[in-house]
């Protein structure tokens, strides 16, 4: 890049530069849809090897809450953060509602703990994009392994401890290919304006619950930001709008599953999509109100730390929002209906 700053700024050749520029450009763009793509893979291997792990203990330990919802919370924070995946467990609670196993007043505090201890991800992002022994994650050859195994890792009968290593390491080479992607990304006028252009509280909500949407993965979108704020380019202020509506977006994969399972799956989807409405309602006040009479506080830089920070700030507010609600769903399960 330094390179090809001073052929331009030479005057030679000003329009074959301004081209490889563009191709540099649109060759980042489709280096980023890849890492993006490696580290959804990586995050599902993970998933499905620690679910198939614990698939003897997931749904009867999530099954055993009890009438507190603080102690169904720490059950969903506390599986959540092992599994990593709050759609996943989310799924299975809206499943356990629809089949009568639980109330919707039970999986009230399980959702709301899910959505806690998927708060663990950004963390473990941030340990990966700070520590020294992510070259290896570098290697083509790390990619060429993967492909090898990829036969066997998409299989069913795949070991789950297997599926989990494969999963870990796919997760860290998409993230380390995120940054290398990201970096020249950052430094196009094209990009300073989209950044620029979800400045503004609704239009970071709305950009953050649209990219979650269509990628299906708050996990990924937290660790875009996350790396992109190697940059410096990323403020409080822009990042606390595009992780509420992160939060939101990642609902949809709930609402989805419940769509053909019942009223009582649906009100449990609904919950979820609820709590982070919550969430948004309860710290965009907040937001608003810094840019007026405390801006220089949202101006401070946000680094891969701090996102994890304001991710995890931004889901017990929305837990202290919603835990009064809990109190008026009904604690007991609904009728079973037999088949006509």
């Amino acid at each position: 890049m330094n390179c090809l700053r001073a052929h331009t700024n030479s005057g030679s050749h000003p329009k074959f530069s301004i081209r490889l520029v563009k191709y540099m450009t649109l060759f980042s763009i489709f280096a980023l849809a890849g890492a993006i793509a490696l580290f959804l893979f990586g995050m599902e291997l993970l998933r499905g090897g620690l679910c198939r792990m614990s698939q003897n203990h997931l749904q009867p330990l999530l099954m055993r809450t009890t009438k507190s919802l603080w102690q169904a919370v720490l059950l969903g924070a506390a599986v959540t953060a092992f599994v990593q995946s709050s759609s996943a467990v989310t799924i299975i609670i809206v499943g356990l509602v629809a089949g009568n196993v639980i109330s919707l007043r039970q999986s009230a505090g399980l959702i709301a703990g899910a959505n806690l201890g998927t708060c663990t991800t950004a963390f473990l992002v941030h340990f990966g994009l700070c520590t020294n022994g992510t070259q290896i994650f570098e290697s083509p050859w790390l990619l060429f392994l993967l492909c090898l195994l990829l036969p066997v890792l998409v299989h069913q009968s795949c070991p789950p401890v297997i599926s989990v290593c494969a999963g870990l390491a796919a997760l860290m080479a998409g993230m380390v290919r995120m940054q290398d992607a990201l970096l020249p990304l950052s430094q196009t006028p094209q990009f300073n304006t989209m950044l620029a252009a979800c400045d503004s509280p609704v239009s970071g909500l709305l950009a953050g619950t649209a990219v979650t949407a269509v990628l299906q993965s708050s996990s990924a979108c937290i660790a875009m930001l996350q790396t992109i704020s190697s940059s410096g380019l990323l403020s409080i202020g822009c990042v606390l709008p595009i992780i509420l509506g992160q939060n939101i977006g990642t609902c949809v994969t709930a609402m989805l599953a419940s769509i053909h399972s019942g009223r009582a799956a649906q009100q449990a989807a609904l919950l979820h999509l609820s709590f982070n409405i919550l969430g948004a309602v309860v710290v965009l006040p907040i937001c608003y109100g810094l840019r007026l009479f405390l801006p220089y506080w949202l101006a401070f830089p946000a680094d891969s730390l701090c996102i994890a920070w304001l991710h995890l700030l931004c889901n017990l507010a929305a837990l202290a929002a919603f835990v009064p609600f809990c109190g008026h769903i009904q604690a007991k399960k609904a009728p079973l209906k037999t088949g006509a």
